[in-house]
């Protein structure tokens, strides 16, 4: 794996006192993606899980629904570029050139909600339901699974859980990332999501709440806050939205169904 972090020289303030000292800064690389020959997009990230990455990227956009529709994948990690043969895709480019621009930084892709987003996802109708307690456990869990964050304070992180087993995990420099490193993981190993439960570290915008609809995920746990776009999607498409998350407290903003004690 490659390197998370680097060494960086600071000079650190204590009061009145200035010292020079070894600091450690996450790293962030671009990540060129291709999709039969043809360049789609470049992601800001951190270099761990990049074909994971990939995938749920890919799969968020439209260009690939199933794992039979990628051929090959392969990837050049000293140039950060990655190259992914699959079936070929007519995507409604009118439809895609219409986008709202958001709060998220970032020049990829995944920093704009497109129209066609509406056409890819539908109410959940999912009555997945989970504890209390098994909120709680997953905000305690993102608190212990923060080395990266401890170390650096640059990523946020992420996970899938089921049954109050914690499945899947991923951190990123991006919010994004996190959510489509959990999807590529899930679309490689055939991984249905329709029962299980996400949780974040951060908050919950439009577009976070659009990539768990297209994951088809039923409840999603975060420790920041949501937005009032976010909270209006997740009501109408059926998704469970816990904000404020840590360990025995947190908030349910939607669909609180699923959330029993």
């Amino acid at each position: 794996m490659p390197n998370q972090t680097i060494a960086h020289s600071i000079l650190k303030a204590k009061g009145t006192s200035l010292e020079w000292v070894e600091d450690t800064v996450v790293r962030e690389v671009p990540l060129t993606v291709h999709y039969n020959r043809e360049e789609i997009a470049t992601l800001l990230c951190s270099p761990s899980q990049t074909e994971e990455l990939t995938l749920g990227f890919l799969f968020n956009e439209g260009f690939i629904r199933v794992p039979e529709d990628v051929y090959e994948i392969r990837q050049d990690p000293s140039d950060h570029m990655i190259w992914v043969e699959g079936k070929p895709c007519v995507l409604q480019k009118e439809l895609m050139s219409k986008r709202f621009v958001s709060a998220c930084c970032g020049k990829s892709r995944a920093s704009f909600c497109f129209a066609n987003d509406a056409l890819m996802v539908k109410p959940l109708t999912s009555t997945y339901s989970i504890l209390l307690q098994e909120a709680y456990d997953y905000a305690k869990f993102l608190q212990s699974y923060l080395p990266l964050f401890q170390e650096t304070g640059g990523v946020h992180s992420g996970g899938v859980g089921y049954k109050g087993n914690v499945i899947l995990t991923s951190y990123d420099i991006g919010r994004h990332n996190v959510f489509d490193k959990l999807g590529g993981e899930a679309f490689r190993t055939k991984l249905n999501l329709e029962n299980h439960v996400i949780f974040f570290s951060g908050r919950v915008s439009s577009e976070i709440l659009l990539k768990v609809a297209k994951m088809k995920v039923p409840i999603l746990i975060a420790r920041g806050a949501p937005t009032d776009m976010a909270l209006s999607q997740a009501t109408a498409l059926n998704i469970t939205v816990v904000g404020f998350a840590r360990e025995q407290r947190l908030n349910i903003y939607t669909c609180p169904e699923r959330i029993i004690l």
